[in-house]
């Protein structure tokens, strides 16, 4: 059961990552109007975004292949399309030390800028886990949850 407390709900973080989401979407939805939703993933620290990531369905991609080898997810290795939790944490690679300092915002938007279910996949889930990264939130029809509480 969702805690609906949003005095618990990071939302500094949430809130700035959702509207980021929002004016990053007229560009993406221009560019790929035939997408039925878009994928953003904000990589954030002590409060401060350090790298923004989206996905890419379009075509594989080195850069999650690189990641699915890495971390032996053979979800990826077998479709290496980028997703946005990817794409971010590529973003941060040797630039800052990812660990469960590091939180992640993934927001799901569909064609008319509403949320939607952004739940990270399990081959994500399991680099974000490798990597120690603890603090992940996503979007969901009703706001941006973490699986414990709702904001």
């Amino acid at each position: 059961m969702l805690n609906h407390n949003t005095k618990s709900c990071t939302t500094r973080i949430v809130d700035k990552s959702v509207q980021l989401s929002l004016s990053l979407f007229p560009q993406a939805y221009s560019k790929k109007r035939g997408y039925r939703t878009f994928h953003f993933a904000f990589g954030c620290k002590k409060n401060e975004l350090l790298a923004i990531g989206q996905n890419d369905p379009d075509k594989p991609s080195g850069k999650a292949l690189k990641f699915a080898r890495m971390f032996n997810t053979r979800q990826t290795m077998a479709y290496p399309y980028l997703h946005a939790e990817i794409d971010v944490v590529s973003r941060l690679w040797g630039k800052v030390h990812i660990d469960n300092n590091i939180k992640i915002v993934v927001v799901r938007l569909n064609k008319t800028g509403q949320l939607q279910n952004s739940k990270p996949c399990k081959s994500c889930k399991t680099v974000l886990d490798a990597l120690g990264v603890e603090d992940v939130w996503w979007s969901t029809n009703e706001g941006i949850t973490n699986g414990e509480v709702l904001c």
